[in-house]
């Protein structure tokens, strides 16, 4: 059987009995935002070792390299992206989709991280070569490679990144967030109505957008020395990268609590 990490000991931690505390204040969503990602540091950190997330990041940075070199098209079939992957947009996102699900399954492990990253990654690609390629017809595949090889700069990986990372924060704040939030929706709770709800994890969404600008300011110049000086792009070194992406991530969520 697969093995599985999952999320979720946040329920008997002193850390998190502080951010239900928080909710029950009326606290402010970016009050919140800091306690939950200091509540999960330590579950996220374990989760970004599982082999399904070191993958996804591997695509994050290798794909648009990747798609600038001879045989791109082989490649993404090597990967289990399944025949004529370039085919559209949505036919590369479902190879992708089932290449990551392939090497989980190769490597017997997965983890509840592992598939937050991969829903953001794939939200990633999906919005950014949409915005590239035209949208009366359906892109060759040329166009589709080439709309995914213009991230391998290091502007345009910039913008890449701080998406999926914004996406993966996002997601992963919410996992935790989501299911307690249900239990203060009702007459004299946090949330009157389940809109009030919805409305508090919209602003949830763009206040990790906005944190998010930090990871855009440093990961061009990551990708650019990294790669356009030939240093090593191995998964050690896009490890060190994501942890990085997170770290600043969450002591961003706290600065701009200060600031406010």
């Amino acid at each position: 059987m697969m093995g599985h990490i999952r999320l979720g000991t946040l329920p008997q931690s002193k850390k998190w009995r502080d951010v239900v505390g928080l909710i029950d204040s009326d606290a402010s969503v970016d009050v919140i935002a800091e306690a939950v990602a200091k509540a999960s540091e330590r579950d996220l950190s374990n989760a970004s070792k599982d082999p399904r997330f070191q993958f996804v990041a591997s695509l994050l940075v290798r794909l648009p390299l990747l798609a600038r070199a001879p045989g791109f098209e082989d490649t993404l079939v090597g990967f289990g992206c399944g025949d004529n992957p370039l085919a559209s947009v949505t036919s590369l996102l479902a190879g992708l989709d089932a290449a990551i699900d392939r090497q989980s399954f190769g490597t017997g492990h997965s983890s509840d991280a592992g598939l937050l990253a991969k829903s953001a990654l794939l939200e990633s690609f999906s919005l950014h070569l949409r915005d590239r390629l035209p949208t009366l017809f359906e892109p060759t595949s040329q166009e589709v490679r080439i709309a995914l090889g213009e991230f391998a700069s290091g502007d345009q990986f910039a913008h890449l990144a701080r998406d999926f990372f914004a996406r993966l924060t996002y997601r992963s704040l919410d996992y935790y967030l989501s299911r307690e939030l249900a239990n203060h929706i009702g007459q004299d709770r946090r949330f009157a109505t389940d809109a009030q709800r919805v409305a508090f994890q919209h602003a949830l969404a763009q206040h990790t957008f906005e944190a998010s600008r930090i990871v855009q300011e440093f990961a061009g110049g990551w990708f650019g020395k990294t790669v356009w000086q030939r240093q090593s792009l191995d998964q050690d070194a896009i490890n060190r990268f994501t942890d990085y992406a997170f770290k600043k991530m969450r002591s961003e969520l706290g600065r701009r609590r200060d600031a406010v």
